[in-house]
């Protein structure tokens, strides 16, 4: 029976794609601030936006049911906003998109905001902001509304409390007028792109926003309301919003001499594929083959790929992952080792019998000439399997016997003075 040695297992959440600026699961302990996980306070004195216990749920979102989540409540007194540094968004024509995750207990009659994003001068000096999402009470109604600036537009559509909500925001930055806010709220379903979103709930290009975005902050306003977050994303794409290309396990195995290398994914966008890279102890990275992927799914899926006839030594492998559009990202790494045998041996071939080919496998410790052939039972050499000089280690070969008749046959390994004999049988 063979060996399988399982080296290495990595969880990766590999899920940072091309144009994904943040990824916010507050997968942190609970009681935390944020400020001590890369948030920073630009406002405020007290009531500091701690990480609660659990995370929100809704089906198909990719942070759905990770990490924990933070509760923004808005009332009288001095209280903490925080925001977290993104890749800067800057040119006419620029789009950033954001997601999260939102169930509200509580808001107020006079509508008040509790996310957004903007420019601030440092982490400690934040007072330029955009893409501003209010909520408010209406007859006992929840409402969601959204600003480009300053001037809110709020929505028609009644929203219950105490439930959560899939919540997109769009930004349009325009250099030479007013940026236009688009924002959809869902109860059900993820929208793979924004055709696919229909009417926003709220459209909003009254006047001109801010030029660069660099920051999204969470805000505890004046007015009384209550706001669980959870699973915010920051993007300049949608798709990045909705099913990155997430790398849940990647394993290298070694069988014999070669090494078996298996890895998962939770969701994919985009994905062309996979580049295998290998590096030895002695040489560079190297691609020794491509696996193609499923493009967008939001189903799990699994690869497998098997590098063989290796020689002794430590192997290591990464994935590069490639987008349809040529952007990459690279895996963590796992490791193999192929070890020399013990000793010199020759296995029996399988299967046997066999009709018309059969693979023989044998195993040297040592560097040196081997000669592997078959002979019939008259002792007459049929066929040389391997004559000439071999790297220690187990190796393969596939015997093919097509030309022969059937009958009973030996197979004999000689090397560095060790001589084994097997039979073997050929049935047509």
């Amino acid at each position: 029976m063979k060996k399988l040695l399982l080296l290495f297992i990595f969880l990766l959440p590999f899920s940072l794609s091309y144009g994904q600026l943040l990824v916010e699961d507050f997968n942190y302990a609970v009681g935390d601030s944020l400020i001590w996980h890369g948030w920073t306070k630009h406002s405020g004195a007290a009531s500091a936006i701690l990480v609660q216990s659990g995370s929100l749920n809704y089906t198909g979102y990719p942070s759905s049911g990770i990490g924990n989540h933070v509760d923004i409540e808005g009332g009288a007194g001095s209280r903490e906003d925080v925001n977290i540094g993104i890749d800067s968004i800057y040119l006419h024509g620029d789009v950033i998109y954001y997601s999260f995750l939102a169930n509200v207990a509580s808001a107020s009659a006079t509508a008040d905001y509790f996310i957004h994003i903007g420019n601030r001068t440092s982490p400690t000096t934040f007072t330029t902001f955009s893409a501003r999402l209010f909520v408010q009470d209406v007859s006992g109604n929840l409402r969601f509304g959204l600003s480009n600036t300053s001037t809110f537009t709020m929505g028609t559509t009644d929203f219950a409390y105490n439930t959560t909500y899939l919540v997109f925001v769009k930004y349009t930055i325009n250099t030479s007028g007013a940026d236009e806010c688009k924002l959809w709220v869902f109860n059900s379903g993820v929208p793979v792109d924004e055709t696919a979103a229909g009417t926003p709930e709220v459209l909003n290009s009254s006047t001109n926003g801010q030029d660069i975005i660099d920051a999204i902050a969470l805000r505890q306003g004046a007015q009384s309301y209550k706001v669980s977050v959870d699973g915010i994303r920051v993007s300049t794409q949608w798709v990045d919003l909705v099913v990155p290309v997430e790398l849940t396990s990647f394993t290298a195995i070694t069988d014999n001499n070669n090494v078996i290398l298996n890895w998962s994914t939770a969701t994919e966008t985009n994905n062309s594929g996979f580049i295998v890279e290998r590096k030895s102890t002695n040489s560079d990275w190297q691609s020794i083959t491509f696996v193609n992927g499923k493009g967008t799914v939001t189903q799990a899926q699994h690869y497998s790929y098997m590098d063989k006839n290796l020689t002794e030594g430590k192997y290591y492998y990464r994935l590069k992952q490639v987008d349809f559009n040529g952007s990459f990202e690279y895996s963590n790494i796992v490791e193999a080792v192929i070890s020399a045998p013990a000793k010199f041996e020759l296995s029996q071939n399988y299967p046997n019998p066999f009709n018309p080919s059969t693979k023989i496998s044998f195993s040297v410790p040592l560097s040196g000439n081997v000669k592997l052939s078959v002979y019939n039972l008259l002792g007459q050499e049929v066929q040389n399997l391997v004559n000439g000089f071999v790297e220690a280690g187990n190796h393969t070969i596939n015997f093919d016997a097509k030309n022969l008749n059937s009958g009973i046959y030996l197979y004999k390994l000689e090397a560095n003075g060790f001589v084994q004999t097997r039979k073997m049988t050929m049935i047509k």
